[in-house]
């Protein structure tokens, strides 16, 4: 029962932190187009839509902002990660296998939190080619978090997703 608590926690703090639940915008038909060229090459594309649309301030959206929407959630996202694993899964983990693989996860997602924060920093900076170096880097490193422990499945997914939407939407962007 206790495992079921926490995944039900996890998935609505993911749902609440990245998918508000009062979105007045709707995107105008050209970011809705946008959006969708985007999302239709990632592996759930109702998903990327939701965390897109729900970030959105006005109708029109151009790259740029759905660039740095994805790019400041795939950080946001990686900083609750390393929270939870360090101040929840670590001090609940009764195996030690469960354990080990659970402080390499944490020390791979202290390296990329550093990583995130330079892509997300070359957003603001426009400079496109370097978000796109820091964030394939960090698909790399998800690899080395390699668990069956089904919350942190979700976080890593979560992750690549954000990732993977704004490196998408960065590759119609020009590098600097």
């Amino acid at each position: 029962m206790d495992f079921l608590k926490q995944v039900l926690i996890i998935t609505s703090l993911i749902i609440l932190y990245t998918i508000p639940s009062t979105t007045s915008i709707s995107p105008d038909a050209p970011t809705m187009i946008l959006i969708d060229r985007i999302c239709l090459n990632t592996v759930n594309a109702y998903y990327c839509e939701r965390s897109i649309i729900s970030k959105l301030d006005k109708p029109h959206a151009e790259i740029t902002t759905i660039t740095k929407i994805a790019a400041f959630n795939a950080l946001y996202i990686s900083k609750i990660t390393s929270a939870l694993i360090r101040d929840s899964f670590l001090p609940k983990a009764n195996n030690p296998l469960t354990k080990t693989k659970l402080r390499t996860c944490l020390a791979t997602y202290n390296g990329i939190e550093r990583y995130l924060e330079g892509a997300y920093r070359a957003v603001l900076n426009n400079e496109y080619s370097d978000m796109r170096r820091y964030q394939s880097y960090v698909l790399g490193m998800l690899d080395k978090c390699k668990t069956d422990f089904d919350p942190m499945v979700r976080k890593n997914w979560w992750v690549r997703l954000m990732i993977n939407i704004s490196l998408l939407a960065g590759r119609r962007l020009p590098a600097l």
